[in-house]
């Protein structure tokens, strides 16, 4: 059984069409898990009209137990499923029908530990770009090139065996409530036995609410949310991880801490990015708060950011 785990949060206008791609996916063994992070306008009266017909669906509200926010919810909803293959879906999306008989097929018929499908962005107007051009077929599949934006994929796109599953949590308290970045990463450097499916298989919706358009109109708060970003990843692999990897992670966070800090804001985790730096760099590490601050003071500092990343 695929276990189908969905957090929603006021999607009212859109998740009655992705739970019914669901419903009319080819394959039909699977659960789906709906976890409501708090939703203020109609969404459970829409969701009702589906499992009221469909046992296969569940509809719970995130507990006060349980922090609030997409993350936090995606894990929760995870220790409630049972299905020996688990899929993260976003309630503004839509499946093909074929989504999910196209991915068992592929990573059984392989005996493959998960599978990766592609997807297409759409809007009101029709069908878009895709949200990574890659070169399906000769992309390598390792952390390092995952990292690096050469192989990537979206939340939707992801099958994976529920051993693997295990050993994975999304990170709940960063600001970018979306990412899927650390909990890949990590994935991939459990197992490379995987595949990129040359196949679209979903419909990645587009609207003023969706996370794509927002870091396209705010730079500065979509690169301190990738700062984070980079920063949260290493945390959460270190222990796994090669040298050479952490690296580039925090060669990256340097980078965008600096430019962030040129912009007058204040970079978050400068002690802990500090220590990591030091760990993997040596002591030029212990020069970071230095290139932070002058970039926060006077704009300038980019050969000591450069000689701390290096």
């Amino acid at each position: 059984m695929i276990s189908i785990i969905i957090a929603t949060y006021n999607r009212a206008a859109y998740i009655g069409e992705t739970l019914t791609s669901i419903v009319n996916q080819s394959y039909t063994d699977f659960e789906c898990i709906i976890i409501d992070d708090g939703s203020t306008d109609n969404t459970s009266d829409i969701v009702a009209a589906i499992i009221k017909k469909d046992s296969r669906f569940t509809y719970t509200i995130r507990p006060d137990t349980v922090k609030k926010g997409a993350n936090h919810s995606r894990n929760y909803g995870y220790s409630l499923s049972k299905g020996d293959y688990v899929k993260f879906f976003d309630s503004d999306d839509v499946m093909l029908s074929t989504h999910l008989k196209t991915s068992i097929n592929t990573l059984e018929k392989g005996k493959y530990d998960f599978v990766v499908g592609d997807c297409i962005n759409f809007n009101e107007t029709g069908l878009l770009e895709r949200p990574y051009e890659i070169d399906r077929g000769n992309s390598t599949l390792d952390a390092i090139h995952y990292a690096q934006f050469k192989t990537a994929w979206i939340t939707n796109d992801l099958l994976v065996k529920r051993e693997y599953a295990n050993q994975l949590e999304y990170a709940g308290d960063i600001k970018d409530q979306a990412s899927e970045f650390q909990y890949n990463v990590r994935l991939l450097l459990l197992t490379q036995n995987g595949i990129l499916i040359n196949e679209i298989l979903t419909h990645r919706r587009i609207h003023d609410g969706s996370f794509f358009l927002q870091s396209q109109r705010h730079q500065l708060h979509f690169d301190i949310m990738n700062a984070e970003n980079f920063y949260a990843t290493t945390q959460y692999i270190r222990d796994i991880a090669p040298t050479s990897l952490i690296k580039y992670l925090m060669s990256s966070h340097v980078l965008l801490t600096f430019n962030i800090a040129r912009k007058r804001k204040w970079p978050e985790h400068i002690l802990g990015a500090t220590l990591l730096l030091v760990k993997c760099n040596g002591l030029k590490g212990f020069l970071y708060p230095a290139a932070v601050i002058s970039g926060f003071v006077i704009g300038k500092g980019y050969q000591l950011a450069k000689y701390v990343r290096d």
